[in-house]
């Protein structure tokens, strides 16, 4: 077993368990319940953290979480055909005038 992520967010770890079982990782949370007891107990020791079971896949795992952590943004800078302001591509409209993106 190996442990693949640690957060205070259970959201967050429950969220990374489902997208590496959607990838055929099998996985669970540990501290789950005793998360809730945060603030009466030190902090390190509540915190939800995520273990995969087999070893041999942690590479994979780890490349999973990595791109989950930090997905990547597709396409290029657009520019607004009513007004002409540049806006990143993350966005589905015009930050300045709110028409949409084309």
């Amino acid at each position: 077993m190996k442990l693949i992520f640690t957060s205070v967010d259970l959201v967050a770890v429950s969220e990374l368990k489902d997208v590496l079982e959607g990838a055929g990782i099998r996985c669970f949370i540990n501290n789950e319940v005793s998360s809730t007891l945060a603030g009466g107990i030190p902090q390190a020791e509540c915190m939800p953290e995520l273990w995969i079971d087999e070893d041999a896949r942690e590479a994979e795992a780890v490349q999973i979480k990595k791109d989950w952590l930090s997905p990547q943004i597709q396409g290029a800078e657009w520019t607004c055909p009513k007004c002409g302001e540049q806006s990143e591509p993350q966005f589905t409209s015009c930050w300045k005038c709110g028409t949409a993106k084309p």
